[in-house]
């Protein structure tokens, strides 16, 4: 009963499986095509993240860069008048020096100026005295003069455009109506334009040096005009190798790695290379970068700072600006876009370099390719497990139908089986109870009887107990040494009274000498009782089976191999895969209504394989069946070295 009410369940739990199951695979392609407009959809987000904080990670470096560059062309600056523009400079490079995080990024300072008879006087500033010092031209900063000589004809018309306007020339912002408003727009043009802020080469700042003296309020400034600059070298290699590195690490780190590599490049000549963060990185796949953002220029906004009242103090570090640091306010706002023309020569606009950007990996977009193809290759990873489990719950669920299918066989089967011994043994017993026997012929018949039904019924009870055992995983083995002859002989007899019965000729073909077997006797003489009852049952007409015991040979040498066969009904081919399998009966044993539960062969296999051996049948359709077993041999010289035998478990 409680083995009809789980069958019940079972199927119960089948038809639910079959259900989700098909839901399952309704939902698969829904997620699967879902899945993919996600992951396509975060894909794209992913994208447009990771490009907007390259470009924001470029612009700050980029700024960072100009910053300090800017910090150095007003730190600089040489504005006052004549005695007092250089005894001060001093304390500019120092206030410099002390408020920048990059001072080792300047390598020199020197001062550049016209002689009455058109020669350039060149000096250089000495950090130990405060001064500027004559010096050679270096060679390093020959085209720098050059360019200086070229321009000494514009400082000329400097002096042209002083007489011509008169013994004034101020360059405080110009106001509508101030009569020599032209003139100092002129006067603007002529000196802002005369030489570049910037030169990439060197590279360096080349900073107008404005000397002038008083004049009253309404007046103005009056500027003295020759040629003037300051030049500031720049140290490319601690550049290179300190700065550029540092602010790399600040925005395109991850960890102790670069996600991205850097390139600066002339913008000037794209193929002027000025730094390479990895040497294999080419120069044609510059062209393909990342990111793209232009530098090396003089920061709108750090001259916007700077030029305030409050950036610009005098040298002693009162809040009382110093007449140069007005007219420095002056030029300063000039830059900030009143003045055009004074903002492009200071190079505000457009950097010298160019900051090209490219993942480590190749490109931005190979990066978010990848992330694509992981995600889905996971997502889809995880749908093709699911469509496997459900798969699985597939194969599992039919099984589990086969299984029920089988157990009412088996419940079927075994009810029937039961039911004829024992209703053989009531009805017998019944009779010598009520007396109706009194021959004793009879009652010895019908004794006979009882113990015939009696036996047969303790065969499937023993039948049933041992695959319980094997199921439920507990099933041990005794193993010892045993003859092969004996142990085969031992088995013949136990089924003598069913041979005589049927009326069976046994074949042996058992030759002496067999090596021993190590063998639980019990256990090998239930599965050669097996083979040997379904040789009977399923004998048709035939009253014919042979029981032959040889060596192996080839592979099998090491074993002894016994051979059950008849010429009974045989098994179909499409059968023989299943015979091994509990519950499961051929086709022509249910078509001939040969009793049996379906557990026989699978117990056989399961004793045998357990004994460490293997069985395997060759059968054809109305021509028979033969069984052979297989199993190790347990030889003298195992015997002469000890070698031990221990219990067995099954591996039900």
């Amino acid at each position: 009963v409680s083995l009809l009410k789980t069958v019940i369940s079972s199927r119960a739990q089948y038809r639910l499986s079959l259900v989700l199951v098909v839901a399952l695979l309704v939902l698969l392609p829904v997620l699967a095509v879902l899945q993919y407009v996600w992951v396509g959809q975060v894909s794209r987000s992913e994208r447009l993240t990771m490009q907007a904080n390259l470009r924001s990670g470029a612009t700050k470096f980029s700024q960072d860069f100009d910053r300090e560059v800017t910090r150095a062309f007003l730190g600089f600056q040489a504005v006052g008048p004549p005695d007092q523009i250089w005894k001060d400079y001093a304390n500019r490079y120092n206030r410099w020096f002390e408020t920048t995080p990059f001072p080792r990024m300047v390598e020199g300072v020197f001062r550049v100026e016209s002689e009455k008879d058109g020669k350039l006087r060149f000096t250089s500033f000495d950090e130990t005295t405060g001064r500027f010092e004559p010096r050679d031209w270096p060679a390093e900063l020959a085209n720098l003069r050059r360019r200086f000589e070229q321009i000494i004809p514009q400082i000329q018309q400097l002096g042209t455009l002083r007489s011509q306007i008169g013994q004034k020339f101020t360059l405080a912002l110009p106001r509508a109506g101030h009569p020599d408003q032209k003139g100092i727009t002129r006067l603007n043009f002529l000196f802002s334009n005369s030489v570049e802020a910037i030169d990439s080469e060197t590279p360096a700042l080349l900073i107008p040096a404005h000397s002038m003296r008083y004049l009253d309020a309404d007046k103005g400034i009056a500027l003295d005009p020759h040629l003037s600059f300051i030049i500031v070298t720049f140290d490319l290699d601690y550049i290179k190798q300190e700065m550029i590195p540092a602010l790399a690490r600040r925005y395109f780190a991850d960890g102790d790695a670069l996600d991205y590599k850097l390139a600066i490049r002339s913008r000037s000549d794209s193929q002027k290379i000025i730094y390479l963060s990895d040497p294999d990185l080419s120069i044609d796949s510059l062209d393909s970068a990342d990111a793209t953002v232009d530098m090396f220029s003089l920061s709108r906004d750090e001259i916007e700072n700077l030029s305030s009242e409050n950036a610009l103090r005098s040298a002693d570090g009162s809040d009382k600006l110093v007449p140069a640091d007005r007219l420095a306010i002056s030029v300063l706002r000039q830059a900030r876009g009143k003045d055009e023309t004074f903002t492009k020569s200071l190079g505000v606009e457009e950097g010298q370099w160019q900051l090209v950007l490219k993942h480590r990996a190749g490109s931005l977009e190979a990066v978010v390719a990848g992330a694509r193809r992981r995600n889905l290759f996971a997502s889809f990873g995880i749908l093709i497990l699911l469509a496997v489990s459900v798969t699985m719950i597939i194969v599992s669920t039919r099984r589990a139908a086969a299984v029920a299918h089988q157990q009412m066989e088996f419940v079927a089967g075994v009810s029937h089986e039961l039911r004829t011994p024992l209703a053989v043994i009531r009805s017998a017993g019944e009779n010598l109870a009520d007396g109706v026997i009194e021959d004793r012929q009879q009652v010895r018949r019908y004794g006979a009887l009882i113990a015939d039904e009696g036996r047969r019924l303790t065969e499937m009870v023993e039948q049933v107990l041992e695959f319980s055992g094997i199921q439920s995983g507990r099933k041990t083995y005794e193993l010892l040494p045993v003859e092969a002859g004996d142990l085969i002989e031992g088995a013949l007899a136990s089924c003598e009274s069913l041979i005589a019965e049927g009326g069976f000729t046994i074949e042996r073909e058992i030759p002496s000498g067999l090596p021993s077997l190590a063998a639980d006797r019990t256990a090998f003489n239930r599965a050669l009782q097996n083979l040997l009852s379904n040789a009977m049952k399923y004998s048709g007409d035939s009253r014919w089976i042979r029981v032959k015991a040889q060596k192996g040979a080839g592979e099998r040498a090491s074993e002894v191999e016994i051979t059950v066969e008849d010429r009974g009904l045989g098994i179909a081919a499409d059968d023989l895969p299943h015979i091994f399998e509990p519950f499961h009966r051929g086709r022509e044993a249910t078509a001939a209504q040969i009793h049996g539960n379906g557990l026989g062969l699978s117990l056989v296999k399961h004793i045998i394989t357990g004994h460490g051996g293997s069985v395997r049948v060759t059968s054809e359709r109305g021509r028979g069946s033969a069984f052979t077993l297989s199993l190790p041999a347990f030889t003298e010289r195992d015997k002469a070295s000890g070698k031990s035998i221990e219990l067995v478990k099954s591996d039900a």
